[in-house]
Order: structure tokens, then sequence, then C-alpha cells
């Protein structure tokens, strides 16, 4: 395949993708049919069943989409940061505190982020995984090492988002506080096992 016709099918792809994922916020997965797809992605029915044979498809793609996002945003999160919170915090914030705010959109995002359906739910688990081998890393880094601190921080992030407004700002302001107190115990704990 020649790129132009590479570029091409990656559009076609984008765009179902986008018309779905827009269809399914909007009207939820089980209200929208591949006919509103199609309408919506302005493509003939043929052209969808070249990319996709079933909604579930449609489905995990967008689940893995999904998760592809966040997991790029995050990495640059921690790619961009200097210190141990600020990457913990902009690592938190694009994980947990995005997909809030995303949640607080739309009524029918829990229906592409908490699906029971197998498939997307094994992309979710997958991603799950992966997440927190990505945590554990940063707090590797930052010389943290108790295995139960990835959890500490997850119910911090998740913790955060009951005490207080949402929006990224405050979310991230609330969420730095209460990282520099686990950064500065948790290291304090891994010195004092040094020491010892």
């Amino acid at each position: 395949m020649s790129n132009s016709s590479e570029s091409a099918a990656n559009d076609k792809r984008s765009r179902i993708l986008d018309a779905a994922q827009s269809l399914f916020l909007r009207y939820g997965v089980k209200r929208t049919s591949l006919d509103d797809v199609v309408r919506e992605a302005g493509i003939a029915k043929g052209t969808l069943y070249l990319y996709f044979d079933s909604k579930d498809a449609l489905f995990a793609a967008i689940a893995e989409r999904l998760c592809a996002e966040t997991f790029k945003n995050a990495t640059e999160a921690i790619a961009f940061s200097s210190s141990i919170t600020s990457r913990i915090v902009g690592f938190l914030d694009a994980y947990i505190g995005s997909m809030h705010r995303l949640t607080a959109q739309s009524p029918h995002i829990a229906e592409l982020t908490e699906s029971k359906e197998a498939l997307a739910a094994a992309i979710y688990g997958a991603f799950d995984r992966k997440m927190r081998t990505l945590l554990q890393e940063l707090l590797r880094d930052g010389h943290i090492e108790r295995r139960d601190a990835v959890d500490m921080f997850f119910a911090a992030a998740l913790g955060t988002l009951r005490t207080g407004d949402s929006d990224e700002k405050s979310y991230r302001a609330r969420l730095t506080a209460l990282t520099d107190f686990l950064v500065a115990g948790l290291t304090q704990i891994t010195r004092g096992r040094g020491a010892s």
C-alpha cells in the first residue's frame, strides 16, 4: 500500500472512530447503531465494514484509542515535569483527573470506560496494568520503594476528586498538596530503612 492510500485509509478509520465516539458520548453505546455511525461519518456502510466488522469491534477500537491518548498524556506529563511531585501529579491528573472530567461531560462515558464487554474489559485491564507499572517506575525513580505506594497514590488521586471542584486547576492544587505529603513521608521511610 502506498503512503497516500495508507494515509487515506487512516483518515477514514479516524473519521469513523470520531463519529462513533461522538455518538456514543451523546446517545450511549446501546442507542447508537452502525447506521448512525455511517451517517455521522459521511461514508458508505460498506466502507465501515472494511474497518470494523461489528459494533463491538468499533467499541473496542475506541477503547484502545482512549487508552492510547491517556497513556500519551501521562508519559508527556512525566517527561515535561522536573520534580517528583509534579511528575506524579501530572501522571495522576492525566490518568484519573482527566477521565473524571470527561465523565462529567457525558452521562454515557461510563459505557466507554467501565465496559463489562469482554474485549473492552480486556483492553482496559491491560491498560490499567500498564499504568500501574508506569507509576511504579516513576516512584522508583523518586526513591519510593514501598510496595503499596502505587495504591496510596491512586487512593489519593481518587479521594482528591471527592474533596472539591474537579476542574483541572483546583484538582491539581489539592492533589499537589497531598502528593507532597505522601512523597515526603514515603521518602523518609526509605531513608530510615537505609540508615538501619
